[in-house]
């Protein structure tokens, strides 16, 4: 399976929109303007968010960005990319921690997810499945505990929680045997 993906501009929906990237009002238009363009393309699970040359508080950030990618949890993905710098991140920190909600982004080359303490990266016994997922892409229960050793229900009871959390997005596939089985994928 290949990941589905769409580049959308915020600076240019910003414009669109007419939008100084100011206040939960203006975040709650961005919020529809997003809505808008990700159930325009179905066909897309990971949408990658340009950030490029956009400006923004933490209350447009919490109302336009990270509630977007908490109404679409367990079913796509938001990343960041475009990033100048990561003082940029600093409007995205609060509402992640106030939501709960990770958000996976690229400085540069470099994949990481927006976090606060605990908020907002897996638990310390999760990180190693999700780390083993970002390097090697798709992967199923059996590969996680074929890799960690661990009993199939509890490497499936681990992928679930991650997905449950929004740090991953999963597909229901035919498997080898003929039943069905998920296939989980970072959001990258």
């Amino acid at each position: 399976m290949k990941q589905n993906k769409y580049k959308i501009d915020l600076k240019q929906i910003m414009d669109e929109c007419s939008l100084n990237g100011s206040g939960a009002d203006e975040g709650k238009v961005l919020y529809n303007a997003l809505v808008s363009h990700i159930d325009s393309n179905p066909q897309h699970n990971v949408f990658y968010l340009s950030i490029n040359e956009s400006f923004f508080d933490a209350s447009f950030a919490r109302e336009g960005i990270v509630k977007v990618a908490l109404h679409y949890r367990m079913k796509k993905g938001l990343c960041l990319i475009d990033l100048d710098e990561e003082d940029t991140l600093e409007n995205i920190l609060g509402p992640v921690a106030k939501l709960e909600q990770p958000i996976p982004y690229y400085l540069g080359e470099k994949y990481n997810l927006v976090s606060y303490k605990k908020i907002g990266s897996p638990s310390k016994t999760n990180l190693p499945i999700f780390e083993f997922l970002l390097s090697r892409g798709l992967t199923t229960a059996t590969e996680v505990a074929d890799q960690f050793d661990l009993k199939l229900s509890n490497a499936s009871t681990k992928l679930k929680a991650l997905f449950e959390e929004g740090f991953l997005l999963r597909e229901e596939q035919k498997s080898t045997s003929g039943g069905l089985e998920f296939f989980y994928f970072a959001i990258k």
